[in-house]
């Protein structure tokens, strides 16, 4: 799955002075401690009517969705990993750290030793490389699904991966650049 990544960006962040206030208005929580706009949206700036529609997307699946945190960023970092897309990689490993997650149960996720992850976490995780490699589960993995999740989560799990592939795909065809130093490595993932 990894795609051949740019080692420099292909298309550069728009500065922030040239973007619409309604842009700014809905890039407002999209600001790292500095104050600067992530380079990711800024990036995606370069089409602001469609940014502004991903924004509202984006925030159901980063801050309404119905999966608990913890088990939504590994499934985040687990497509990161797959997609070696080290921005998403490095700006969800500390998003991760933040939900309490430690950096041996995020490796654990990529590097498929799962047996010390929770049931519900290994189901996630299976559904993840699922919907990667066939856009879809079959039954025995359904029934796992909805075992543990009611269908509005199940929905949330779909909108999750379709998302952050979205945004993996984007970061390496677009070529945007970590801010800074990678929080952890970015591994190669173990297939399962």
């Amino acid at each position: 799955m990894p795609a051949e990544v740019p080692g420099k960006a292909r298309v550069l962040p728009r500065d922030e002075s040239e973007l619409h206030e309604k842009t700014l208005a809905s890039l407002a929580p999209y600001r790292d401690q500095d104050g600067r706009i992530y380079t990711i949206w800024a990036t995606l700036a370069h089409h602001e009517d469609a940014l502004r529609r991903f924004v509202v997307f984006g925030n159901h699946v980063l801050g309404k969705n119905t999966l608990p945190l913890a088990s939504r960023e590994l499934m985040i970092l687990r497509i990161a990993a797959r997609a070696q897309a080290a921005y998403e990689w490095d700006q969800h490993v500390r998003i991760a750290r933040r939900a309490g997650l430690a950096d041996d149960t995020i490796l654990a996720a990529v590097n498929g030793d799962w047996a010390g992850l929770d049931e519900l976490d290994r189901v996630l995780l299976t559904a993840t490389d699922s919907l990667l490699g066939r856009q879809g589960v079959d039954d025995e993995l359904w029934g796992r699904l909805t075992d543990h999740l009611s269908i509005e989560q199940v929905i949330d799990v779909l909108y999750t991966v379709g998302q952050y592939l979205t945004i993996a795909t984007v970061i390496n065809t677009l070529g945007v650049q970590v801010e800074g130093d990678l929080a952890l490595p970015l591994p190669q993932p173990v297939d399962r």
